[in-house]
């Protein structure tokens, strides 16, 4: 939600912050981002749809009188300048986020700025995290890093492989750490090089890499509950896939060891599925329909029908994980009852078991022992081994 810091004389100088983490939910956001612009906007020429080499969602759905308001704030935030833009106050944060979401490679801007109201439009005075020198040598140190990254996804590989790699990467290589939140840890920069963020970070992290390799992708906003179960803001992404929409919270998906270091429960999910635990998202349609670059699809572990798991263990032991994570979905409610059913009650009936052991086999790793969790919203069956 909004924070004000202080108010200072006649002018309402006013510092606030606008993090999508802390924010309030607007459901209007897109629709209604910006009102009364004024004629002198117009002297400003707006941006290129791809002035930054990439089709830019929020820029695009801008109007032209928008996008000339986003210009100015473009231009300012790359030069490291104070600028006027005749927004309406109250909708200055939206329309920050709407530059700061289409760009993550700017880093160098805080979640706090402070600013002005007078006839000729709002004087803002944004948070600029870094000097100059600072800002150039973490801008190399980020580039290097992303083209690392890059050369080691392989740069033949589809655009699935490639989505795939850098969720695992980052996955792999990111603390998710709260203390994180009043310094730097929204940036795509924290992720990469400093290794811990919140889901801000995760998340432009994400779309900074997929961004470098052509592959088209958003950041999108809204809220989940927290461990006691109020409402709070996150941030994750919607990945497009050979022409195809989907949604990918990379924060939800790393586990930071507590099972494995990977899950791909949020990896490339439709609207519906997102929709179970991610609440007033912004922008709400996306167009996410499909299943065909679900993970669950794509491994072949998202069953349609259940028969005592005959037929199973071959494509769950090729999708079983290198930390021995088994996951699996099922489309119908009554087969994914009937699954779960059998691993609750493992102790008296063996089928469970002795699918395990086919698992195990076909697998050829060594397994002792095996514990398993379970989602109801997303019929989702989940089985931890421990080799021996």
């Amino acid at each position: 939600m909004k924070k004000i810091f202080g108010a200072v004389s006649v002018l309402l100088v006013i510092v606030i912050t606008f993090s999508s983490c802390s924010l309030s939910v607007d459901p209007q956001y897109v629709e209604r981002i910006v009102s009364n612009f004024s004629d002198s906007s117009s002297q400003v020429t707006p941006l290129a749809d791809d002035y930054n080499g990439r089709k830019n969602y929020y820029y695009s759905s801008l109007t032209d009188d928008e996008k000339t308001e986003y210009t100015k704030i473009y231009n300012a935030y790359m030069e490291k300048k104070e600028f006027t833009v005749n927004v309406k106050s109250d909708r200055l944060d939206s329309m920050f986020n709407c530059v700061l979401y289409d760009n993550p490679e700017i880093f160098w801007v805080g979640s706090t700025y402070s600013f002005s109201k007078s006839p000729s439009g709002v004087f803002v005075s944004p948070d600029y995290r870094f000097s100059d020198d600072e800002i150039k040598e973490k801008k190399l140190l980020l580039s290097s890093e992303i083209n690392r990254i890059i050369a080691l996804a392989g740069s033949d590989s589809s655009d699935f492989a490639r989505e795939k790699y850098f969720h695992d990467y980052i996955c792999k290589n990111t603390v998710y750490d709260l203390s994180t939140y009043d310094t730097f840890g929204d940036s795509a920069y924290s992720v990469l090089i400093d290794g811990k963020a919140i889901c801000e970070g995760y998340a432009r992290a994400l779309k900074m890499l997929l961004d470098a390799c052509g592959i088209y992708n958003y950041l999108v906003v809204g809220e989940t509950k927290n461990e006691e179960g109020n409402m709070e803001g996150h941030m994750w992404n919607v990945v497009s896939v050979n022409g195809e929409l989907y949604h990918v919270d990379i924060t939800w998906d790393d586990c930071d060891g507590e099972l494995g270091e990977i899950t791909y429960l949020y990896f490339n999910l439709p609207d519906s599925d997102i929709r179970h635990d991610h609440y007033n998202i912004m922008p709400y349609d996306n167009n996410c329909i499909s299943l065909k670059y679900n993970y669950f699809s794509v491994k072949g572990v998202y069953f349609n029908s259940f028969n005592e798991f005959a037929g199973m263990a071959v494509p769950c032991a090729d999708a079983l994980s290198d930390d021995l994570i088994l996951e699996m979905r099922f489309l119908n409610d009554d087969d994914y009852t009937a699954a779960k059913a059998k691993a609750i009650n493992n102790e008296t009936d063996r089928t469970f078991y002795d699918f395990t052991v086919d698992v195990a086999r076909n697998s050829g790793k060594n397994i002792v022992s095996e514990s398993y969790i379970y989602n109801d919203d997303f019929n989702y069956l989940c089985i931890a081994f421990e080799e021996g």
